[in-house]
């Protein structure tokens, strides 16, 4: 395994690298389901006012000084304490002694002050309304959004509001290309919402400010409208208590990403049976696109279906799913690498809710391979955690960076913090396990980071790490792995995330090659997998040997292959190799 950064680095610059890319601390632990209980118990007990809601339990402050204050948020699944009047993010296990003596805390009212980064903003003009192609969009709908234009880089500024109705941050759209982006004061998050009424039971949630903008000049009966902040990459938890108040949720997203079934996990987020969607079809696209076809978009809300079904019996519930899939099978197909053009060609792409096995013989590179495979799906937006148990995290960022830049950086230390500033942007995180770790800890870490950061893709790296500490038949070790694959199979099911395990090999001669059988421990690893992947390493058995990652089962698509790998030790690349020969050519 080779390592970006050298001995005469510092251990400060070290530090630094692996604390841009770690899990962040304690505050967003799980909470114990018995610490919340015994909570809601104490404050019935002495008559606290308190509401149950679907995400968060709401409470009156008790760390604010003014008595009257806006209430609190606890987050049911995590124990974060949320106080948008007094600016508190805390675990609940820190507030715990206030409510227990009914003594309250000394914290003073703070206003949020975010201060636009825009320093030109003015009013919006018909003309600019007329530029954005919405039939029917008057300045006035924009003004009642608290919209701005800043003509120097030619933007739309759009204010986000927390529960508290304060200006948390701001969403930017490019007019040139219809970009987007999010700026947010730290610790903050919130929503861009729209209400035709004081109270509204009803709310659409949608992922670009261009569908935001035509849902919200519709004035739709008893709907806000509200745009997530992020797109579909993430639903932060502080955004929660925004939505509390709606009975219905309703996700109206459309195929430009193929993350748009982020609805489902946002979902469980927000309590599925209150939750809705709009599966979209030539005959319900998106908002911006509905309008523009001039469909009825009252007509097509109504149409919104229940995401939580307690049974599907027959093919007329399936159709309208499977529809959309033929409209769109580029698009379910999953993923495309960038760098692995012939991965696409055989496994069609990266989809979530599958589970991919990946052996090889020791030293033939499987980290090295899987740390690429991984950064070229992060670097489009795929939210990977990594659970490395057998390589420390600084080596393996280390490593990400390296195939990220295409160089060593170590004797380019003033090009350090450009590239780690790019890096840092992308949606990669990781556990801080290392060596042998027990399942309950590890999935404990694995379903607390798709509750909070929404993560799409779990590395597990190697599963071997993980056996050997079960309490109960310490000597049946496959018994033991059968029961850690059968766990995260069930998680990717039912969380629909894409899990990927490092596995080794059986020991075989080396001559021979490795097969589907050759999996360390029982069948059961491979029929569970949907992919298995096998890195073949002839290079020490034969003088023209060759390495290559092949591809023995594919439940997708059926279609099996071989894909060539040739390394590249500047950029510790599978891929740039390739494409140096061809420039070269």
């Amino acid at each position: 395994m080779w390592t970006l950064l050298s001995r005469s680095m510092t251990f400060r610059v070290r530090k630094r690298l692996i604390k841009h890319f770690t899990l962040p601390p304690s505050v967003d632990n799980n909470v114990d389901p018995k610490v919340m209980f015994e909570f809601k118990k104490h404050l019935r007990n002495h008559r606290l006012p308190f509401k149950d809601g679907a995400t968060c339990l709401q409470v009156e402050c008790y760390l604010c000084v003014n008595k009257s204050a806006i209430d609190a948020y606890i987050n049911k699944r995590t124990g974060l304490f949320l106080c948008p009047n007094c600016d508190v993010k805390k675990n609940l296990t820190d507030v715990l002694p206030l409510y227990e003596t009914k003594c309250r805390g000394d914290a003073k009212y703070k206003d949020v002050n975010y201060e636009t980064k825009f320093t030109t903003l003015q009013p919006i003009s018909q003309s600019i309304c007329d530029n954005l192609g919405i039939k029917g969009l008057k300045s006035t709908d924009l003004d009642y959004l608290g919209a701005q234009y800043e003509s120097t880089l030619n933007i739309l500024s759009f204010p986000i509001r927390n529960v508290a109705n304060k200006i948390v941050g701001e969403k930017i759209l490019y007019l040139s290309d219809k970009t987007e982006e999010t700026i947010e004061n730290f610790n903050y998050s919130g929503l861009l919402i729209c209400s035709s009424a004081h109270k509204t039971t009803r709310v659409v949630l949608v992922s670009k400010l261009m569908d935001f903008m035509v849902l919200a000049m519709q004035r739709l009966s008893n709907t806000s409208i509200a745009c997530l902040p992020y797109g579909l990459k993430t639903l932060p938890q502080e955004c929660l208590p925004c939505l509390e108040k709606f009975k219905e949720v309703v996700f109206w997203f459309d195929f430009d990403t193929p993350n748009w079934d982020a609805a489902k996990n946002f979902s469980k987020k927000l309590e599925d049976k209150r939750c809705f969607f709009i599966r979209p079809t030539d005959t319900e696209p998106a908002p911006f696109e509905a309008h523009r076809k001039r469909l009825n978009l009252q007509h097509i809300l109504n149409k919104a279906t229940p995401m939580c079904h307690k049974s599907i019996t027959t093919f007329s519930a399936l159709k309208n799913d499977i529809l959309s899939e033929l409209q769109n099978i580029e698009k379910v197909n999953g993923v495309k690498w960038k760098r692995y053009p012939m991965l696409n060609k055989i496994l069609k792409g990266h989809r979530k809710g599958e589970l991919t096995i990946l052996t090889g013989p020791t030293g033939s590179g499987k980290t090295t391979f899987m740390s690429e495979y991984s950064l070229d799906l992060a670097l489009q937006g795929v939210s990977t955690l990594w659970g490395s148990f057998e390589i420390r995290n600084c080596r393996l960022a280390a490593t990400l960076l390296r195939q990220f830049v295409g160089y060593s950086l170590e004797d380019k230390l003033n090009e350090f913090e450009y590239w780690t500033s790019a890096f840092e942007r992308y949606p990669l995180y990781f556990m801080t396990f290392h060596g042998q770790q027990p399942l309950k800890l590890v999935m404990e870490a694995v379903e607390h980071a798709q509750y909070v950061h929404d993560i799409s893709h779990v590395i597990i790296d190697n599963l071997q790490f993980m056996m050997g500490t079960s309490m109960t038949l310490k000597s049946d070790k496959f018994w033991e792995q059968d029961a850690i694959i059968s766990a995260f199979r069930s998680f990717a099911t039912k969380n629909n995330v894409h899990v990927t395990l490092v596995m080794h090999p059986r020991k075989e001669r080396a001559e021979e090659d490795l097969t589907a059988s050759s999996v360390f421990g029982t069948a059961k690893a491979t029929q569970e997998a949907d992919n298995v992947l096998i890195i073949q390493d002839k290079r020490l058995t034969s003088i023209r040997g060759k390495k290559y990652l092949q591809i023995v089962k594919n439940r997708y698509s059926g279609d099996l292959g071989i894909m060539p790998l040739e390394f590249d030790k500047e950029s510790l690349s599978y891929s740039l190799s390739n494409k140096k020969k061809k420039a070269n050519s």
